[in-house]
This record gives C-alpha cells, structure tokens and sequence, in this order.
C-alpha cells in the first residue's frame, strides 16, 4: 500500500495498492503540485513502468496551479522511463476529448495549456466517456488515464460507483512484459494420511535419540526432523487454488447478488442516457445494494459470536483478517547491502542474517589493558561561539 495525504488535514488524499508480487517503489517528485504519488515498478530487463496517480482540485483555477501540473507532467515524462500510466481526478469538465478541443479561442485558458503539455509530452489521453454525474448536472469526463503509447492500454470498461460516489470506477488492462515469480499455496490433505505407516514413531527408540548430555536444541532439531520426514512420506499435498469468494468475505444470497448486477447495468445506462427515470432507479438499488451488504455483514459477524466458543478458529479468522498489522519478520535480503539480492524465508537464515548484521556494530577489542590514546597537539583553541535565538531563527 503507498498513500499519500492520508493522515494530514491537507488535501484529498491518494491510495495505490500494488501486487506484492511486482518490484514496486514510491518516487517522489520535485514539483509544488502537492496532490501526486508516482511508483516506480522494474519490468523485464532494463524497461520501466511509472505509475501515476493525480488530483486536480477545482477550487483551485489560477494559471500558476495548472502550471505546476504541467510541470509536474514534464517532469515524469522526462525521466526516460519505458512505460508510463498515470490517472486521476483532473477536473477539466470543459475539455472535448473526442477532438482534443479546449472551450473558448484563448490560448492563456488552463484547459489549453493543459492539452498543448499532454501533447508536447507525447501522451495519449484513453477515457473517452463521462465518469462523473450527480443529479440533474450534465455529465463530465474528469477522470483521465493517460499513457507514452496509444495501444498500452486494452478492454476499458466503465463501472458503477462505489458507494454512494458519483464517480464510475474504471477497470482495464494494461500492456507490458515482467516476471512475476508467483509461489503455489502448498496444503497438507491430512484426511489422506497413512496413519498406519505414522505409527512407525512407536518403533523409534527415544531414550537413545534423546541423550540427557546433548543440548536441548539438538534434541529438538532431532525430534522435529523426524516429524517432517513423516509428513513428507505419509501426508500427500496440493497446490491450492482460490476459486470464488476470500475466506473471510461473508456469504451473499441471490437476490442480493442480482441487485449488484442491476446497479452495475443502471450505471452503464446514465453514462449513455442521461434519463431521470433511471437515475432514480439506480439511486434506489444503490441505496438497497449498501443497506443489504451492511445488513448481511452484521449477521454474519453476529452468527460468528454466538459460535465462538464452538468453532473459535473461524471467529479469530476473521478478527485476524481486520487487524492492521501482522506479527513476525518479513522476507530478508541474503545480502543487507544489496537491495536487488535475493530474499529467504526460512527462519533459521533469516536469525542468523539478524544476528550477523546486529553484532557487526560492536567494536572487537582484545584482552589486556586498555590503550591509552596518542596525545593531540592543540595548536590553535576555538573561543567561545556565541549563538543568539534570532541567528538560528533565521537560518
């Protein structure tokens, strides 16, 4: 998750959230336009992608603020980077995108300025339909999505709102090559296990394995590589595939599934007709929609309450599934000086990357006396700096 303004009073606000199977990192920008995040994901080879998110309020109208997006725009596109994608909310409800036209013949206007740095930048705008409506208002087209190639971006498609929000959302598909080195879930099918063959630890002959003089974590390392040999022989895995609803997502009926249908169908109706009669449809299945979900999520936390003590697994599932941060240590870099090495996620390494790391801070010192330092000839003696409140105030 990269976010931006999320925390503070200023601004709107800006959230991406990126695969952690991608290679992704924030960039930030040298630009006084405060409402952008920029992510830089490395592709196949040396090639690039910038991702770009933006938002252009519309209090803001004075020639200086569209400047600074400009700029801002010349600068990403500069940086020679293979791909870039960068959308957002831009706020330009008066500019036709069919013919690239801004309103007006003023060439000082913030619209044309606008267009004369898309095109001086190369870039290609790809929403070509309204993304926003509220009421009787006309609906505008103030969501952009802008690419350095016209065919990176393919199966557009325009969705309903989240929310009571009277933006659409946008799904599409975007061109480009990487590698993305994705590892199976691997599950035991415990109720295929061959207990009569993991009866064979009865044989085993403890008291001779387990020698009272042999450190405690030798015997440990002992008995649990006993256990994963059994589990390797006598328990058969799979690869799991996720097919469906997540584990913690609550169950929805049919009816509440058709209504989700209907409004995503409503939607694409209002951004072709703008009748008011299906305006008011839409806003009352939207409304039946929220209070449905809400209603059937408080039935399924309830029914996980009452079953606590039956089944508390599930209930601690999905209190776990809600909680903000996880327990235990990331993935570690095998080498802690280079970013690009490769990473472990066996524990053992990982303490062992810590504790070399860690214990490289202290100064190795032989045994004996300590050594007295060589004495320093003070040739010239520093007099007394004296350092007013206003001097540090001003600099």
């Amino acid at each position: 998750m990269f976010g931006k303004n999320l925390d503070v009073d200023t601004g709107r606000g800006l959230l991406l959230y990126i695969d952690k199977q991608l290679d992704a990192s924030q960039v930030q920008k040298n630009t006084e336009f405060q409402e952008n995040l920029f992510i830089k994901i490395n592709l196949n080879q040396s090639d690039q992608l910038l991702l770009g998110l933006i938002y252009r309020t519309p209090s803001n109208r004075s020639q200086e603020y569209t400047k600074q997006l400009n700029t801002l725009t010349t600068e990403a596109c500069s940086k020679g980077y293979s791909h870039i994608l960068i959308m957002g909310d831009y706020n330009f409800p008066e500019i036709n995108w069919d013919s690239w036209n801004s309103p007006g013949e003023s060439i000082e206007s913030n619209e044309y300025k606008f267009l004369e740095n898309l095109q001086e930048n190369f870039l290609f705008q790809h929403v070509t339909r309204p993304t926003r409506w509220r009421g009787t208002n006309t609906p505008h087209t103030l969501d952009l999505i802008l690419t350095n190639e016209e065919n990176m971006i393919s199966n557009l498609e325009y969705q309903s709102p989240l929310g009571k929000s009277d933006h659409c959302t946008m799904k599409f598909d975007f061109s480009c090559f990487t590698n993305i080195k994705s590892k199976p879930k691997i599950i035991k099918l415990f109720s295929r296990r061959n207990y009569i063959k993991i009866k064979e630890l009865d044989n085993i002959k403890w008291s001779e394995l387990l020698q009272k003089e042999n450190d405690i974590n030798e015997n440990w390392r002992s008995v649990l590589s006993i256990i994963q040999d059994m589990d390797k022989k006598y328990i058969p895995t799979k690869e799991r595939k996720q097919i469906g609803r997540g584990k913690n997502n609550f169950p929805m009926d049919k009816n509440t599934i058709d209504k989700i249908k209907r409004k995503n169908i409503l939607s694409k109706k209002i951004t072709h007709n703008n009748d008011p009669e299906v305006r008011k449809e839409y806003n009352k299945i939207r409304n039946q929609v929220k209070s449905r979900i809400n209603k059937l999520k408080r039935e399924y936390e309830k029914n996980l309450s009452e079953k606590a003590k039956e089944n508390p697994k599930a209930i601690w599932s999905y209190i776990k599934s809600k909680t903000k941060t996880k327990e235990g240590i990331g993935d570690l870099h095998l080498d802690p000086e280079d970013t690009k090495s490769d990473k472990t996620e066996d524990n053992r390494k990982k303490a062992k990357l810590l504790v070399e790391y860690f214990s490289s801070v202290f100064t190795k010192e032989s045994d004996g006396v300590v050594p007295s330092p060589t004495p320093v000839l003070v040739t010239k003696v520093m007099s007394n700096q004296k350092m007013k409140e206003e001097v540090v105030l001003k600099h």
